[in-house]
């Protein structure tokens, strides 16, 4: 397992909007914009799945997951890389529903993705392509 560094998680916490993409057990992609996607700790992103049908389905045949944030100030940006666990009970679950009822009371709170993070690319000019992830 990696952990995300202090600048990853930052620009995690900035991006509203974050692409997550799945894909089927025989590799067709997946890729929808999420607005609940956050740091759980530096080694694991929480997914609210709200409106979840095919990225649901394709983590049911294949956990891989992979997420993109950027920060347009700074110009940085990174892709996070793990396997998912989904949830639907227990203290994360509890608090994913917390935090979409509170943010969006009418929102569905059907589960709550778990990105345990294995690799993280550097996305901006500065080293694009290395693997960050700390160990």
């Amino acid at each position: 397992m990696g952990r995300l560094d202090e600048d990853a998680l930052r620009v995690l916490s900035l991006t509203p909007v974050i692409p997550v993409a799945t894909a089927s057990a025989d590799g067709v992609p997946n890729v929808v914009p999420m607005t609940f996607v956050k740091a759980l700790d530096d080694s694991a992103v929480l997914v609210a799945d709200n409106y979840m049908d095919k990225a649901a389905a394709n983590l049911a045949e294949n956990p891989l997951v992979a997420v993109c944030v950027w920060d347009l100030e700074t110009k940085r940006a990174y892709q996070i890389k793990g396997r998912a666990e989904v949830l639907r009970e227990g203290p994360v679950y509890d608090e994913m529903v917390s935090w979409v009822k509170e943010k969006k009371p009418d929102a569905p709170a059907k589960a709550a993705v778990v990105l345990r993070v294995e690799n993280v690319y550097i996305c901006h000019a500065d080293g694009r392509g290395k693997d960050v992830a700390l160990p």
